[in-house]
């Protein structure tokens, strides 16, 4: 059974078929968080915007973006809070980890 479901999600993969992910989450987290695959440019509207490692703003920051600069989401996330995030690079999104660079989308206009 496990060959079977790792081809099936192989294939859907290949011919790029967007499959959402939920999750419960890391074990403090207090609900399930949403996310889907995008692809969607945005341009920053805060003069100057955090860039996380994951979907939280208590999450490490690891650079910013700046007012004006346009960016790229490839995943579309909303956290256990309810507050909806994007991926700029380097996503990796799945029920067991999720990692990249995050900005909140609320700093964003597309």
């Amino acid at each position: 059974m496990y060959k079977r479901s790792a081809t099936l999600l192989a294939a859907a993969a290949f011919i790029g078929a967007a499959l959402p992910v939920m999750g419960a989450g890391s074990a403090s987290a207090a609900g399930a968080f949403k996310c889907q695959p995008t692809s969607h440019s945005y341009v920053v509207v805060k003069e100057k915007a955090a860039v996380h490692s994951r979907f939280s703003a208590d999450s490490k920051v690891v650079d910013y973006v700046y007012k004006n600069n346009k960016v790229h989401a490839y995943w579309d996330c909303t956290n256990s809070s309810g507050n909806p995030w994007v991926c700029i690079g380097s996503c990796h999104v799945d029920d067991d980890a999720i990692s990249g660079r995050w900005v909140y989308r609320g700093y964003l206009r597309g």
